[in-house]
C-alpha cells in the first residue's frame, strides 16, 4: 500500500511559517529540534520534482508514491550527515531517480510480460517520442551528470527558479550560474547524442518548459511528513512504510554507505602510499646527505666503516642550531642546501669507545 501502515496527521506548527527558511535551516531544525514543519516545509518545496520524477518513471501510480515515500525516508537517514545541505535539490532528485529506478526493476521481475514490456527499445528518433518518454531519458542523464552542472538544471528547469534565485540559493555569482547552466545543456546534449538522440539545446528547454510541475496528492505528502516524523523518533522504516519501499530504502541506504566506505579506503590508501615515500625520501636522502657530509665513500657507509673526522667549523651556530661540520669540501656541501656555517677553530670529534679509531698514534 502506497501510504504504508501510518494515519495523515497535520503538524502542529503550519509549514508556511518556515517557507523563507533555507534548506540547510530546515535540515538543522528537524535533526536537531525535531520540528515536524521543518520537514514539511522540505517535502512541500521539494515534492513536486521527487514526485515528477517518480511518475515519470514509474507508470504505476502506487509505485511512485512508493518512491516518493521512500526517497525523503532516504533523507530521514541521512539528510543529518549531508556535507553540502544548501545543495539538497540535486541530492534528493538523484535519490529519487535511484529509488524509481529499483521500484521498476522490482516491477518488470513480477511477470514475464511485465519485464518484456519493459526492456521494449526506445524510439529509433526523437520526433517518435512523447514529451513524457523524453523527459524519462532527461531525468536520468542529469543525474549523471557532476553535480556543479546538474544543481543548475534542476533548480532553473525543474524548480522554476531564475538563475538570480538559484544563484543566491548556492551562493555562485550569478555570471557563473549562468554558465554552468550554459555548460550543463551542452553536456545534456552530448550524452543523449551518444544515446543515438539527436536534440538540440534548444530543444532540451522546450522539454523542460512544457513539462509542468508535478501536484503531490496531499494524502501523500501528509503520510510522508507522519513517516519521517516516528522515523526521527526510533521507529524502524519497515513499520511505517510498505515491504517493498522498506526494502528499496534499505538497499539506497547500503549502497550509499558501501560507496562512503570505499571513497574513505581510497583516501586512506593514498595518505598511506604518501607516508611511505615521505619517509623512504626523508630516511635515504637523510643517509646521502649525512655520508656527503662526513667525506665517507658510498663503500664505507654502507660496511658500517667509522673514522676520525676533522670538523672546520661548530656544530651549531651561536644560537645552538645545527649548522654542519666538516672540511672545505664540507662547506661546499653545506652551501648547496642554504646554509652557510661560521667559521671556527678545527676540532676533533672523537669516536665512541666502542669503536676502534683508524688513525691510532703511539705514546
Amino acid at each position: 500500500m502506497a501510504l504504508g501502515f501510518i494515519s495523515a496527521r497535520p503538524a502542529s506548527v503550519p509549514a508556511a511559517d518556515l517557507s523563507a527558511l533555507s534548506d540547510e535551516q530546515l535540515l538543522a531544525r528537524f535533526f536537531q529540534k525535531h520540528e515536524d514543519a521543518a520537514f514539511e516545509a522540505i517535502v512541500k518545496r521539494h515534492g513536486p520534482v521527487v514526485y515528477g520524477v517518480c511518475r515519470r518513471i514509474l507508470s504505476d501510480s502506487n509505485d511512485a508514491e512508493d518512491a516518493f515515500q521512500a526517497t525523503f525516508l532516504v533523507l530521514v537517514r541521512k539528510g543529518a550527515s549531508l556535507r553540502q545541505p544548501g545543495r539538497l535539490s540535486a541530492w534528493l532528485y538523484g535519490v529519487a531517480n535511484r529509488t524509481a529506478r529499483k521500484f521498476r526493476l522490482q516491477a518488470s521481475l513480477r511477470t514475464r510480460s511485465e519485464q518484456k514490456a519493459g526492456e521494449r527499445p526506445l524510439p529509433v528518433s526523437v520526433g517518435e517520442m512523447t514529451y513524457d518518454e523524453l523527459r524519462t531519458i532527461l531525468d536520468e542523464e542529469i543525474a549523471a551528470l557532476p553535480e556543479k552542472y546538474a544543481l543548475p538544471l534542476v533548480l532553473c528547469y525543474l524548480e522554476g527558479k531564475t538563475n538570480a534565485q538559484a544563484a543566491a540559493q548556492l551562493g555562485w555569482p550569478e555570471g557563473s550560474m549562468s554558465r554552468r547552466l550554459a555548460r550543463g545543456r551542452e553536456l545534456l546534449r552530448s550524452r543523449l547524442t551518444r544515446r543515438g538522440l539527436a536534440i538540440t539545446a534548444a530543444l532540451i528547454v522546450a522539454v523542460f518548459t512544457k513539462s509542468a510541475p508535478a501536484c503531490v496528492p496531499g494524502s501523500l505528502a501528509a503520510a510522508t511528513v507522519q513517516a519521517g516524523h516516528l522515523v526521527i523518533r526510533g521507529a524502524r522504516v519497515q513499520d511505517v512504510l510498505s515491504y517493498r519501499a522498506a526494502k528499496v530504502v534499505a538497499e539506497i541506504l547500503t549502497t550509499m554507505s558501501t560507496t562512503s566506505r570505499t571513497i574513505s579506503a581510497a583516501l586512506l590508501a593514498a595518505a598511506s602510499i604518501l607516508l611511505v615515500l615521505t619517509t623512504a625520501i626523508w630516511q635515504f636522502g637523510g643517509v646521502a646527505f649525512g655520508a656527503n657530509l662526513f667525506d665517507f665513500s658510498s663503500d664505507d657507509w654502507f660496511n658500517g666503516k667509522t673514522g676520525t673526522i676533522s670538523l672546520s667549523s661548530p656544530l651549531v651556530d651561536a644560537q645552538g642550531v645545527a649548522v654542519g661540520c666538516g672540511s672545505a669540501s664540507d662547506q661546499t656541501v653545506l652551501a648547496s642546501h642554504g646554509t652557510t656555517p661560521p667559521t671556527a677553530p678545527t676540532a676533533t670529534l672523537p669516536l665512541p669507545a666502542a669503536a676502534p679509531a683508524l688513525h691510532s698514534t703511539t705514546p
